[in-house]
């Protein structure tokens, strides 16, 4: 539904309004993306030495679901339309509130089933955020023109239950209230250091080993000190861009920022993996000379499997480009249609407090998953010509 507020008798007297819309939404939407034979028990192919012969077996794979069917979200959106000042300031602002029910998530199992896990509807989750595009002439003064636009999202979203039994489940780390994606891990309060005693707190730890809060007080460091420390997904994104115009001369810049997320840290669990690979040098390691309070002795062994969450926000100057258009007068002479010179620069600095290789990207530790894609950013510059010819 939508009211075109900006076309009624009242507002014809206020000139500041150039376009005032209201509008609302509902719906219901399934959705059914998962991997093809992800419903369907398989097995898979190994080969084993049998009697002095190399046989092939086949061994469980994945379990399928029959009763497996798609999640179903209802939506409802609030939005406005508006434009100001001849439409030099113009934009929307979106609220909206999402109930999706029967997820369809990984479940994890006994490993004694033979199988690891499995897909299966699970609860219901809530969403509700906001959404602003904005769009700005700032500057409109003969041969010079400044644009600006604005995105901003900020979106928060809960598991209201799981089971039907609105009860925790630790072992996939879904927990009643809190988003999808949380680091539930133990909470790190700095390194053990000569001298002092840890005897009462966490026997058993040295000087150099990480020092975790007994969030219990029962004078040990078990699972049960796990804290959830917060949500996987940014809190909130956002992206600038500002183009500057002088005759034939245009400046693109963009830029894009995502706060308030958690990550474990590769580059931290895993070190320098034996010398294998490179470590920045912010990393830096505890000795009884640099009493470090974030990184452990090189002698440290992480038994108890911390994945060192960090805040992983960022923001970056994602693209940069200048070009310059020839006049018509120009293309005349050279028998043109149109011609174009500009340089670009991508992901060309990143603002953050990340230890590693991308704050954005997700990667596993080296020698391990897809190669394909376990690289950082590549930070790239282009010069070329558009030329279309008559």
């Amino acid at each position: 539904l939508g009211w075109n507020i900006a076309n009624e008798n009242f507002m014809k007297d206020l000139n500041a309004f150039s376009a005032l819309k209201l509008r609302g939404s509902y719906g219901k939407a399934g959705n059914e993306a998962i991997g093809v034979y992800k419903t369907i028990t398989t097995e898979g192919t190994n080969r084993y030495p049998f009697n002095g012969s190399s046989l092939i077996g086949v061994l469980a794979s994945n379990l399928g679901n029959g009763d497996l069917h798609w999640e179903t979200s209802k939506t409802a959106n609030i939005g406005v339309d508006f434009g100001i000042l001849k439409n030099r300031i113009n934009g929307s602002i979106d609220v909206y509130s999402t109930d999706t029910k029967g997820l369809i998530l990984t479940r994890n199992l006994p490993i004694i089933t033979g199988y690891s896990n499995i897909l299966d509807n699970l609860g219901e989750t809530k969403n509700h955020g906001v959404e602003v595009t904005l769009n700005t002439q700032n500057v409109v003064s003969g041969d010079f023109r400044w644009e600006s636009n604005i995105v901003f999202a900020r979106n928060k979203n809960k598991i209201v239950d799981i089971y039907g039994d609105h009860k925790n489940d630790v072992g996939n780390r879904w927990f009643i209230g809190q988003p999808i994606g949380v680091i539930y891990d133990y909470k790190m309060v700095g390194v053990w250091q000569v001298g002092e005693d840890p005897t009462g707190w966490d026997p058993g730890a040295k000087a150099g080993d990480l020092k975790f809060a007994d969030m219990n007080k029962d004078g040990k460091i078990t699972s049960d000190d796990k804290v959830i420390q917060g949500q996987t997904t940014p809190k909130w994104i956002g992206g600038l861009t500002n183009t500057f115009h002088y005759k034939n001369l245009h400046l693109n810049v963009f830029i894009q920022t995502a706060q308030g997320a958690l990550k474990n840290n590769v580059t931290l669990t895993y070190a320098d993996e034996a010398g294998r690979m490179n470590i920045p040098k912010e990393t830096g390691y505890w000795t009884a000379a640099n009493k470090s309070q974030t990184r452990p002795s090189l002698a440290y062994t992480n038994t108890r499997g911390y994945g060192y969450p960090s805040d992983n926000s960022y923001t970056r100057i994602k693209d940069v480009t200048l070009s310059y258009v020839f006049s018509q007068h120009l293309l005349d002479k050279m028998k043109l249609s149109s011609l174009t010179v500009y340089a670009s620069g991508r992901n060309l600095y990143t603002f953050t407090k990340w230890i590693g290789w991308d704050p954005e990207n997700n990667y596993s530790f080296r020698g391990s998953g897809d190669w394909t894609n376990n690289y950082p950013l590549t930070r790239e510059i282009v010069f070329g010509l558009n030329v279309s010819l008559r």
